[in-house]
């Protein structure tokens, strides 16, 4: 087997082979995508912000019978009434913190809207009874918006500091 061997001259790199065993650490080979952290923090950002405007923008387009259905999670928090306007807040409130959220402005408050609507999304998905496979996409998401709550927009946002 052939082992690799490191090769810097300037700004290339080259790998070049000697003999022995094929051993090269997980780290250095990896190396190279730490300076493009601050471009997979936009990506998981804008990635997250359109799984939430593809699941529920066409709830807010389908009117008052989407809305009902999408606002009756809210039985499970107690309120047994006016589900049609629980459904239409919960769906501004999705598709705006999505929005938020893609363009980095007001991030932690567009995150704080998708996660409002994740977790009446959870709690509802608890209170069914199902599953665990079943709850575990919500429960998922909460964990991925309370982090970026910690994380924050990064460099790439349109109010950055």
């Amino acid at each position: 087997m052939r082992q690799f061997e490191k090769c810097q001259s300037g700004s290339d790199f080259k790998l070049k082979f000697r003999e022995g065993s094929l051993k090269v650490a997980p780290v250095a080979a990896l190396q190279f995508l730490s300076k493009y952290r601050e471009t997979g923090l936009l990506l998981f950002r804008a990635s997250l912000g359109l799984i939430f405007i593809i699941l529920i923008a066409p709830i807010l387009w389908s009117g008052t019978n989407s809305w009902e259905h999408f606002g009756s999670a809210m039985r499970h928090l107690d309120f047994h009434s006016h589900y049609k306007f629980w459904g239409f807040v919960g769906a501004i409130l999705g598709c705006a913190g999505a929005i938020l959220m893609i363009l980095g402005l007001f991030f932690r408050i567009g995150v704080l809207f998708a996660l409002a609507v994740t977790l009446v999304h959870f709690v509802a998905v608890w209170h069914s009874r199902g599953e665990f496979l079943v709850r575990l996409p919500s429960f998922e998401m909460s964990i991925l918006l309370i982090s970026l709550l910690f994380i924050g927009p990064g460099k790439y946002s349109v109010d950055k500091n």
